[in-house]
Protein backbone atom coordinates (compact mmCIF):
# COMPACT_ATOMS: atom_id res chain seq x y z
CA UNK A 1 0.00 0.00 0.00
CA UNK A 2 1.28 3.41 -0.76
CA UNK A 3 1.71 5.77 1.77
CA UNK A 4 0.67 9.32 1.40
CA UNK A 5 2.62 11.58 3.29
CA UNK A 6 0.88 14.78 4.34
CA UNK A 7 2.37 18.14 5.36
CA UNK A 8 -0.09 19.55 7.71
CA UNK A 9 -1.84 17.44 10.80
CA UNK A 10 -5.38 18.58 12.10
CA UNK A 11 -6.15 16.38 14.96
CA UNK A 12 -9.56 16.99 15.85
CA UNK A 13 -13.37 15.56 16.20
CA UNK A 14 -15.98 14.89 13.25
CA UNK A 15 -18.56 17.14 15.02
CA UNK A 16 -15.81 20.29 15.09
CA UNK A 17 -17.13 23.48 12.83
CA UNK A 18 -14.35 25.03 13.50
CA UNK A 19 -12.53 22.94 11.90
CA UNK A 20 -14.84 22.20 9.01
CA UNK A 21 -14.15 25.97 8.67
CA UNK A 22 -10.06 25.72 8.22
CA UNK A 23 -10.25 22.52 6.52
CA UNK A 24 -11.94 24.60 3.46
CA UNK A 25 -9.67 27.23 4.05
CA UNK A 26 -6.96 24.96 3.19
CA UNK A 27 -8.55 23.29 0.42
CA UNK A 28 -8.72 26.89 -0.90
CA UNK A 29 -5.18 27.21 -1.08
CA UNK A 30 -3.96 23.65 -2.14
CA UNK A 31 -2.76 22.58 1.15
CA UNK A 32 -1.46 18.80 1.36
CA UNK A 33 -3.28 17.85 4.99
CA UNK A 34 -4.91 15.32 6.43
CA UNK A 35 -7.66 15.45 9.03
CA UNK A 36 -8.15 12.85 11.97
CA UNK A 37 -10.93 12.96 14.03
CA UNK A 38 -10.14 10.87 17.10
CA UNK A 39 -13.99 9.58 17.72
CA UNK A 40 -12.49 6.97 14.97
CA UNK A 41 -10.13 5.36 16.56
CA UNK A 42 -10.19 2.45 17.32
CA UNK A 43 -13.07 1.39 15.45
CA UNK A 44 -13.29 2.92 12.14
CA UNK A 45 -9.39 4.07 12.00
CA UNK A 46 -6.79 2.35 12.64
CA UNK A 47 -2.72 3.08 13.00
CA UNK A 48 0.37 1.70 13.32
CA UNK A 49 3.79 3.04 14.96
CA UNK A 50 7.25 1.22 13.88
CA UNK A 51 9.46 1.99 16.28
CA UNK A 52 13.42 1.14 16.34
CA UNK A 53 13.93 3.27 13.78
CA UNK A 54 14.70 7.36 13.84
CA UNK A 55 12.47 8.60 13.87
CA UNK A 56 9.80 6.61 14.25
CA UNK A 57 7.24 5.28 11.17
CA UNK A 58 3.68 6.30 11.96
CA UNK A 59 1.21 5.63 9.72
CA UNK A 60 -2.61 6.21 10.49
CA UNK A 61 -4.74 3.95 8.13
CA UNK A 62 -8.10 5.40 6.60
CA UNK A 63 -8.85 2.94 3.43
CA UNK A 64 -5.38 4.03 2.24
CA UNK A 65 -1.97 4.31 4.12
CA UNK A 66 -1.24 7.83 5.67
CA UNK A 67 2.26 8.90 6.75
CA UNK A 68 2.77 10.98 9.70
CA UNK A 69 6.19 11.00 9.81
CA UNK A 70 7.37 14.23 7.22
CA UNK A 71 4.76 16.88 8.95
CA UNK A 72 5.64 20.11 9.26
CA UNK A 73 2.48 21.68 10.92
CA UNK A 74 0.23 19.78 13.52
CA UNK A 75 -3.15 21.96 14.56
CA UNK A 76 -3.97 20.09 18.23
CA UNK A 77 -7.67 21.04 17.97
CA UNK A 78 -9.52 18.52 20.00
CA UNK A 79 -9.20 14.85 21.40
CA UNK A 80 -12.09 12.76 21.84
CA UNK A 81 -13.15 9.32 22.56
CA UNK A 82 -15.22 7.24 21.22
CA UNK A 83 -18.09 5.27 22.93
CA UNK A 84 -18.04 1.94 23.15
CA UNK A 85 -21.41 0.34 23.34
CA UNK A 86 -20.68 -3.32 22.29
CA UNK A 87 -18.35 -3.99 24.95
CA UNK A 88 -18.60 -5.45 28.30
CA UNK A 89 -17.97 -1.78 30.61
CA UNK A 90 -14.41 -3.07 31.76
CA UNK A 91 -13.26 -4.11 28.53
CA UNK A 92 -14.80 -0.67 26.85
CA UNK A 93 -12.94 1.01 29.84
CA UNK A 94 -9.60 -0.61 29.20
CA UNK A 95 -9.91 0.06 25.41
CA UNK A 96 -10.53 3.66 25.21
CA UNK A 97 -7.36 4.25 28.00
CA UNK A 98 -5.22 2.24 25.26
CA UNK A 99 -6.17 4.13 22.55
CA UNK A 100 -5.88 7.34 24.39
CA UNK A 101 -2.80 6.67 25.15
CA UNK A 102 -1.83 5.28 21.86
CA UNK A 103 -2.99 8.75 20.27
CA UNK A 104 -1.22 10.60 22.87
CA UNK A 105 1.77 8.51 22.38
CA UNK A 106 2.04 9.39 18.65
CA UNK A 107 1.22 12.82 19.33
CA UNK A 108 4.25 12.90 21.61
CA UNK A 109 6.80 11.34 19.47
CA UNK A 110 5.44 13.56 16.53
CA UNK A 111 6.52 16.81 18.52
CA UNK A 112 9.83 15.07 19.76
CA UNK A 113 10.46 14.26 15.50
CA UNK A 114 13.50 15.28 14.10
CA UNK A 115 12.74 18.67 12.02
CA UNK A 116 9.95 19.33 14.62
CA UNK A 117 6.75 20.38 13.05
CA UNK A 118 5.19 23.71 14.08
CA UNK A 119 2.46 23.18 16.39
CA UNK A 120 -0.43 25.18 17.00
CA UNK A 121 -0.40 24.36 20.39
CA UNK A 122 2.41 21.39 21.87
CA UNK A 123 0.86 18.84 23.17
CA UNK A 124 2.41 19.75 26.44
CA UNK A 125 1.52 23.01 26.31
CA UNK A 126 -1.97 22.77 25.77
CA UNK A 127 -2.53 20.52 28.34
CA UNK A 128 -1.04 22.53 30.93
CA UNK A 129 -2.10 25.38 29.84
CA UNK A 130 -5.94 24.24 30.50
CA UNK A 131 -5.21 24.23 34.11
CA UNK A 132 -6.75 27.84 35.15
CA UNK A 133 -4.36 27.76 37.76
CA UNK A 134 -1.63 27.47 35.79
CA UNK A 135 -3.14 30.07 33.67
CA UNK A 136 -3.69 32.96 36.37
CA UNK A 137 0.29 32.02 37.42
CA UNK A 138 1.19 32.66 33.78
CA UNK A 139 -0.84 35.74 33.41
CA UNK A 140 0.36 37.29 36.25
CA UNK A 141 4.04 37.08 35.51
CA UNK A 142 2.88 37.76 32.09
CA UNK A 143 1.55 41.53 33.82
CA UNK A 144 -2.06 41.15 33.24
CA UNK A 145 -4.35 42.47 35.84
CA UNK A 146 -5.42 39.21 37.76
CA UNK A 147 -8.51 39.24 40.46
CA UNK A 148 -7.58 37.84 43.91
CA UNK A 149 -7.93 34.35 43.70
CA UNK A 150 -8.91 31.06 45.85
CA UNK A 151 -9.12 27.50 44.52
CA UNK A 152 -9.61 25.69 47.73
CA UNK A 153 -12.30 22.98 49.01
CA UNK A 154 -11.57 24.33 52.68
CA UNK A 155 -14.56 26.04 54.42
CA UNK A 156 -12.24 27.99 56.72
CA UNK A 157 -9.68 29.38 53.81
CA UNK A 158 -13.19 29.68 51.65
CA UNK A 159 -15.30 31.84 54.74
CA UNK A 160 -12.02 34.13 55.19
CA UNK A 161 -11.21 34.59 51.68
CA UNK A 162 -15.16 35.22 51.61
CA UNK A 163 -14.98 38.15 54.63
CA UNK A 164 -11.98 39.90 52.61
CA UNK A 165 -12.90 39.56 49.44
CA UNK A 166 -16.87 39.15 49.24
CA UNK A 167 -19.27 39.37 47.55
CA UNK A 168 -18.01 36.22 45.27
CA UNK A 169 -18.22 34.49 42.39
CA UNK A 170 -17.52 30.40 41.91
CA UNK A 171 -16.73 28.79 38.90
CA UNK A 172 -15.42 24.99 38.20
CA UNK A 173 -11.40 24.27 37.67
CA UNK A 174 -11.97 21.82 34.56
CA UNK A 175 -15.75 21.56 33.01
CA UNK A 176 -19.05 22.45 34.33
CA UNK A 177 -21.04 19.32 33.03
CA UNK A 178 -22.77 16.77 34.93
CA UNK A 179 -23.94 13.54 32.82
CA UNK A 180 -27.34 12.13 34.72
CA UNK A 181 -27.36 9.65 32.18
CA UNK A 182 -30.53 10.45 30.56
CA UNK A 183 -29.71 13.96 30.57
CA UNK A 184 -27.20 16.17 30.98
CA UNK A 185 -26.66 19.86 32.33
CA UNK A 186 -24.00 22.48 32.92
CA UNK A 187 -22.69 24.91 35.70
CA UNK A 188 -21.57 28.34 34.93
CA UNK A 189 -19.43 31.02 36.84
CA UNK A 190 -21.72 31.67 39.69
CA UNK A 191 -22.25 34.37 41.77
CA UNK A 192 -22.96 33.53 45.64
CA UNK A 193 -23.88 34.56 49.13
CA UNK A 194 -22.80 33.90 52.23
CA UNK A 195 -25.61 30.93 53.02
CA UNK A 196 -23.73 28.91 49.41
CA UNK A 197 -20.71 28.89 52.21
CA UNK A 198 -23.09 27.59 55.23
CA UNK A 199 -23.09 23.76 54.62
CA UNK A 200 -19.06 22.11 54.96
CA UNK A 201 -20.10 19.33 53.28
CA UNK A 202 -20.88 20.45 49.82
CA UNK A 203 -17.50 22.80 50.57
CA UNK A 204 -14.68 19.73 51.08
CA UNK A 205 -16.89 17.73 48.16
CA UNK A 206 -14.58 19.52 45.40
CA UNK A 207 -12.18 22.47 45.02
CA UNK A 208 -13.75 25.14 43.60
CA UNK A 209 -12.33 28.73 41.79
CA UNK A 210 -13.63 31.63 43.95
CA UNK A 211 -12.78 35.31 42.88
CA UNK A 212 -14.83 38.78 43.80
CA UNK A 213 -17.41 39.78 41.90
CA UNK A 214 -16.26 42.16 39.71
CA UNK A 215 -18.29 44.95 38.42
CA UNK A 216 -18.60 44.97 34.62
CA UNK A 217 -18.89 47.25 31.46
CA UNK A 218 -18.49 45.02 28.99
CA UNK A 219 -17.20 41.26 28.71
CA UNK A 220 -14.39 41.08 26.11
CA UNK A 221 -12.44 37.96 24.44
CA UNK A 222 -9.28 38.30 22.65
CA UNK A 223 -8.76 35.45 19.99
CA UNK A 224 -4.78 34.93 19.55
CA UNK A 225 -3.51 33.43 16.41
CA UNK A 226 0.65 33.44 16.45
CA UNK A 227 0.94 36.72 16.36
CA UNK A 228 -2.47 38.13 15.43
CA UNK A 229 -4.94 39.66 17.68
CA UNK A 230 -9.00 39.63 17.65
CA UNK A 231 -10.32 41.62 20.44
CA UNK A 232 -14.57 42.04 20.82
CA UNK A 233 -16.68 43.33 23.58
CA UNK A 234 -19.66 41.56 24.49
CA UNK A 235 -22.40 43.68 25.51
CA UNK A 236 -23.22 41.35 28.89
CA UNK A 237 -24.90 43.86 31.31
CA UNK A 238 -27.97 44.62 29.94
CA UNK A 239 -29.25 40.84 29.70
CA UNK A 240 -30.09 39.93 33.42
CA UNK A 241 -29.25 36.35 32.39
CA UNK A 242 -25.59 37.12 30.73
CA UNK A 243 -24.28 39.39 33.92
CA UNK A 244 -22.66 37.01 35.67
CA UNK A 245 -21.75 34.40 32.83
CA UNK A 246 -22.69 35.40 29.18
CA UNK A 247 -22.38 32.23 28.19
CA UNK A 248 -25.61 31.15 29.77
CA UNK A 249 -28.28 33.31 28.02
CA UNK A 250 -30.11 32.94 25.22
CA UNK A 251 -30.19 36.09 24.37
CA UNK A 252 -28.76 37.56 21.20
CA UNK A 253 -25.94 40.10 22.84
CA UNK A 254 -24.32 43.08 20.64
CA UNK A 255 -20.75 42.27 19.77
CA UNK A 256 -18.13 45.26 18.65
CA UNK A 257 -14.57 45.18 17.31
CA UNK A 258 -12.10 46.65 20.23
CA UNK A 259 -8.89 47.70 19.91
CA UNK A 260 -6.66 46.94 23.11
CA UNK A 261 -4.46 49.37 24.38
CA UNK A 262 -0.58 48.55 23.84
CA UNK A 263 0.61 47.69 27.32
CA UNK A 264 -2.35 45.00 27.39
CA UNK A 265 -1.83 43.74 23.70
CA UNK A 266 2.02 42.72 24.76
CA UNK A 267 0.97 41.41 27.76
CA UNK A 268 -1.49 39.15 25.68
CA UNK A 269 1.32 38.09 23.66
CA UNK A 270 3.74 37.50 26.46
CA UNK A 271 1.34 35.10 28.61
CA UNK A 272 0.48 33.16 24.98
CA UNK A 273 4.63 32.80 24.94
CA UNK A 274 4.37 32.20 29.01
CA UNK A 275 2.06 29.01 28.39
CA UNK A 276 4.05 28.21 25.21
CA UNK A 277 0.91 28.53 23.22
CA UNK A 278 -0.02 29.66 19.28
CA UNK A 279 -3.85 29.78 20.14
CA UNK A 280 -5.84 31.32 22.74
CA UNK A 281 -8.91 32.68 23.58
CA UNK A 282 -9.22 34.98 26.40
CA UNK A 283 -11.28 36.24 28.45
CA UNK A 284 -11.52 39.49 30.74
CA UNK A 285 -13.73 42.05 32.27
CA UNK A 286 -13.66 45.67 30.92
CA UNK A 287 -14.46 47.83 34.12
CA UNK A 288 -16.48 50.81 34.42
CA UNK A 289 -13.47 52.18 35.48
CA UNK A 290 -11.53 50.83 32.36
CA UNK A 291 -10.08 48.13 34.01
CA UNK A 292 -8.71 44.97 31.89
CA UNK A 293 -8.92 42.14 34.20
CA UNK A 294 -8.04 38.81 33.24
CA UNK A 295 -10.49 35.62 33.73
CA UNK A 296 -9.11 32.70 31.81
CA UNK A 297 -7.93 31.24 28.51
CA UNK A 298 -9.02 28.41 26.79
CA UNK A 299 -6.21 27.12 24.75
CA UNK A 300 -8.90 25.72 21.88
CA UNK A 301 -11.25 28.09 22.30
CA UNK A 302 -14.55 28.60 20.03
CA UNK A 303 -14.21 31.63 17.73
CA UNK A 304 -16.40 31.31 14.67
CA UNK A 305 -19.61 33.35 16.01
CA UNK A 306 -17.25 36.03 16.33
CA UNK A 307 -15.65 35.99 13.10
CA UNK A 308 -19.10 35.24 11.60
CA UNK A 309 -20.38 38.65 13.49
CA UNK A 310 -17.64 41.06 12.68
CA UNK A 311 -15.96 39.90 9.96
CA UNK A 312 -12.72 39.14 11.53
CA UNK A 313 -10.43 36.49 9.68
CA UNK A 314 -9.80 33.99 12.81
CA UNK A 315 -9.93 31.21 9.83
CA UNK A 316 -7.63 32.41 7.48
CA UNK A 317 -5.13 33.53 10.52
CA UNK A 318 -5.32 29.96 11.34
CA UNK A 319 -4.38 28.77 7.49
CA UNK A 320 -2.40 31.08 7.41
CA UNK A 321 -0.18 30.11 10.07
CA UNK A 322 -0.53 26.23 9.37
CA UNK A 323 0.99 27.14 5.98
CA UNK A 324 3.97 29.23 7.08
CA UNK A 325 6.29 26.50 6.60
CA UNK A 326 6.51 27.45 3.36
CA UNK A 327 7.82 30.44 3.98
CA UNK A 328 10.39 29.14 5.55
CA UNK A 329 11.60 26.84 2.93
Amino acid sequence: MTAEAPEILLVTTAADAASDSVARSLDSSGANYFRINTEDFPLISRSAVWLGSQPPIISWLEGRRVDLSKLRSVWLRRHRLPVLDNMEPAHAEYCLRESEWFVRGILFAIHSSQGRPNWMSPPTALWQAESKIRQLQAAAAAGLDCPPTLVSNDPIEIREFWAANGPLIAKPLKLGYFDYGATQAATFTTAIDQEALADDSALVAAPVIFQPNIRKQFDLRVTIVGGDVFAATIDSQREPTARTDWRRTGTDLQHERHSLPDGLHQACLRLMQELGLQFGALDFVLTPEGRYVFLEVNPNGQWLWIEERLGYSITDAISKWLQSYRKKG
